[in-house]
């Protein structure tokens, strides 16, 4: 049976990208109530799902006490949000002001321009939901050492490799799919958290609230780099293919440093080796890219670009 595509409907996904600016004000975060953090912290729950650690995997994470596994997990709740404010600030910010700039033939009628600065303002409060949560986290487990450079996650690191040797229209290309990755990527993940009912209420309803935001940026980065595509001629559709390849390749690259940080934490001694033993006969993480195949259906672009981020996996360890 055919699906019908926003190809068929235009009008359709314009008027999706349309209500769902006209609802900003009523289902984002930001314009909800301030969250009580300290009220929604239960010092007797750990602060991040141990399945999703893999460094409690290693040997001899067994023999860690349960106050040594307490500061790993809460950890890695702080490194969760590092990595997060990370992608907001170095891949996905910089994407929605270079969309701004009329130098890319993508929508610009007012409704996408108001769903540019909507998106732009979401992601600014993101940064500050991580910090303000991370800063209850730190005051309430003693780990105010505990900090991370932007450049230490891969997938920053992936975008600066990509881009090198691009300017100008190319390197803005490169930017745009690497935003796309990782907006039509990241709900599954959110949503692990989110529905974790096992874990810190802080850090579960701070997640959902990320998530539910980032359900909206989904349609809206797909109506927007969808037009941008239809409008390349062939040689620079094939470049944006490219890159956001890369792109997905990217997010489901592991951060070893990060996790060798997180683990000293609790006292237990690893190195980046060690974690690349563990993960190398695993399945690599998965990552939802449901919202990003709708996007290339209508584009009539094969699902095989997705497939080939599974042959060009690089290190795979969880990254969150």
């Amino acid at each position: 049976m055919r699906t019908e595509s926003t190809t068929d409907r235009p009008g359709f996904e314009r008027d999706l990208l349309g209500q769902l600016a006209r609802r900003w004000g009523r289902r984002v975060a930001v314009k909800k109530d301030e969250l009580d953090l300290d009220g929604h912290f239960e010092p007797g729950m750990p602060d991040f799902p141990e399945h999703l650690v893999p460094v409690l995997h290693l040997p001899g994470a067994e023999r860690l006490d349960r106050d040594a596994r307490e500061r790993i997990l809460s950890a890695s709740w702080i490194s969760y949000n590092a990595k997060t404010a990370a992608i907001e600030d170095e891949i996905i910010l910089p994407a929605c002001r270079l969309m701004l700039t009329g130098r890319l033939p993508v929508r610009g009628d007012d409704v996408a321009v108001s769903a540019l600065h909507q998106t732009i303002i979401d992601e600014h409060y993101h940064i500050l939901m991580c910090r303000n949560a991370v800063g209850v986290t730190r005051r309430r487990r003693d780990l105010d050492k505990l900090d991370f450079d932007p450049s230490v996650w891969s997938v920053v690191r992936g975008l600066e490799d990509t881009r090198a040797g691009t300017s100008g229209f190319e390197r803005d290309l490169v930017e745009i799919a690497f935003s796309l990755a990782a907006e039509t990527t990241i709900s599954g993940f959110l949503s692990t958290l989110a529905t974790a009912e096992d874990i810190q209420p802080m850090n579960r309803i701070t997640t959902d609230l990320h998530r539910r935001d980032e359900s909206g940026h989904a349609v809206v980065f797909r109506e927007l780099c969808g037009s941008l595509y239809r409008g390349l001629e062939p040689g620079r559709q094939e470049l944006f293919r490219d890159a956001l390849v890369e792109g997905l390749t990217a997010f489901r690259s592991a951060d070893f440093d990060p996790w060798v940080a997180v683990a000293a934490e609790g006292g237990f001694e690893i190195g980046p080796d060690d974690l690349a033993e563990w993960a190398r006969n695993r399945p690599a993480p998965a990552r939802d890219t449901g919202p990003l195949q709708l996007l290339l259906d209508d584009l009539g672009i094969s699902h095989e670009l997705v497939e080939m981020t599974q042959l060009r996996k690089r290190r795979d360890v969880p990254a969150h």
